[in-house]
């Protein structure tokens, strides 16, 4: 593989977490640009990057005044060199691990690559309610959307960076936009494949910020119900 890969990790409080994310992709991945993305991170997390910095090669951009999962992930794809561009939870180390594959496929000729839970091989091993949540989402989204995908909140993907122009006006909200640009590019017949991953159960250690209370995770549920009846409509 000789493409160069642009990783976006966007951070809020990951100081337990942002050292090893970095360890994982200089252990694992050649030839890659990390640019991490903070929303003004009060938990330590930017002490523990500029102590890292020389031991870690990245790009860091601390947002001050502007909050939002998709806008910092379009701040980091703006910012990008890569041939391909793709995005990571800070806290999602075994992830990290499936990139050279995710990378691989872009080589044999796919437009985007996405790692997924519900196909052969896949399987989401975290707490009933989140993967039941989850899979009910995708199943709604699949039997709405009618297309041949599988896991549209996955979130972790690599694609050409070329199609970034294309689609950097649907990167809106949080990771529901993921849906909308899911779908934008099937019908544009883009080559997208998804690669099998199981998503292991959650470590007790990490706060998700998708779900810390059930208010925050239904109400986060209904935007990604909303979009897919949005990405009709647009689409």
């Amino acid at each position: 593989m000789s493409k160069k890969i642009s990783i976006i990790i966007c951070t809020y409080n990951e100081v337990n977490f942002i050292e090893r994310s970095l360890k994982l992709i200089k252990d694992n991945l050649k030839n890659v640009e990390t640019i991490i993305v903070d929303d003004n991170s009060n938990d330590g997390t930017l002490k523990k990057l500029d102590e890292i910095k020389s031991i870690y090669d990245f790009k860091l951009f601390i947002r001050t005044n502007e909050r939002g999962l998709a806008s910092a992930q379009i701040k980091g794809f703006r910012e990008s060199s890569g041939d391909y561009i793709g995005t990571v939870d800070a806290n999602s180390l075994d992830q990290l691990l499936y990139f050279n594959k995710l990378a691989n496929a872009l080589d044999q000729g796919s437009d985007l690559a996405v790692l997924s839970r519900y196909i052969p091989g896949g399987g989401d091993e975290r707490i009933f309610i989140r993967a039941f949540a989850s899979k009910s989402i995708n199943t709604v989204s699949k039997f709405i959307l009618r297309i041949p995908f599988h896991d549209f909140t996955s979130g972790i993907f690599l694609m050409k960076k070329s199609l970034f122009n294309k689609t950097a006006n649907i990167i809106t909200g949080y990771a529901e936009w993921f849906i909308e640009f899911v779908y934008f590019l099937y019908k544009r017949k883009y080559k997208i494949v998804e690669i099998p991953y199981v998503q292991t159960k959650d470590d007790e250690s990490i706060e998700s910020k998708s779900f810390p209370n059930l208010f925050t995770f239904f109400y986060l549920g209904s935007k990604y119900l909303i979009r897919v009846f949005l990405t009709i409509l647009r689409n």
